[in-house]
């Protein structure tokens, strides 16, 4: 009788632990930015961070889209700049043309950069939850048929 409650908590243990795995996380927009949930909880900036670091795949496609968001912010600022020099210029009825132009570029070029740091971090994303997949080939599961209780490989 000793024996089998050793057995049954032996299996019990090792079951708990091959099917416990890392959760997918999930990504939603929202008028503030993004929010990042990791099985119903949300996560911080920091975690998300460090989670991103675990694969190599998703951190390369992580730290890109935090370049191109930098560059956005940068493409930003610039434009706020010059929506301000075509203010100057429409208070001191100066040409428009220069700032209009400079305004429209920089919001274009703004875009392209959020647009492709968004992408980035989709795909880091996906590549997080895809190795999540292909991190074990097998897994045990506890089986009972007429042979008696045990656990079985699974592929």
């Amino acid at each position: 009788m000793k024996y089998i409650k050793i057995t049954f908590l032996f299996s019990f243990i090792v079951f708990s632990l091959t099917s416990s795995s890392a959760q997918e996380i999930t990504s939603f927009h929202s008028m503030w930015g993004e929010h990042f949930y990791q099985d119903k909880e949300k996560l911080s900036w920091k975690e998300i961070n460090t989670i991103m670091t675990e694969s190599r795949a998703s951190e390369m496609y992580w730290q890109k889209s935090k370049k191109q968001m930098f560059g956005g912010l940068i493409a930003g600022t610039a434009n706020l700049g010059s929506a301000i020099w075509y203010l100057v210029n429409e208070n001191d009825d100066k040409d428009t043309t220069a700032p209009i132009v400079s305004f429209a570029g920089t919001a274009i070029i703004g875009s392209i950069f959020y647009h492709l740091a968004m992408k980035n971090k989709k795909q880091a994303i996906l590549e997080y939850n895809d190795s999540l997949d292909k991190s074990t080939s097998f897994r045990l599961r506890p089986t009972s048929n007429e042979n008696g209780i045990g656990l079985a490989l699974k592929f």
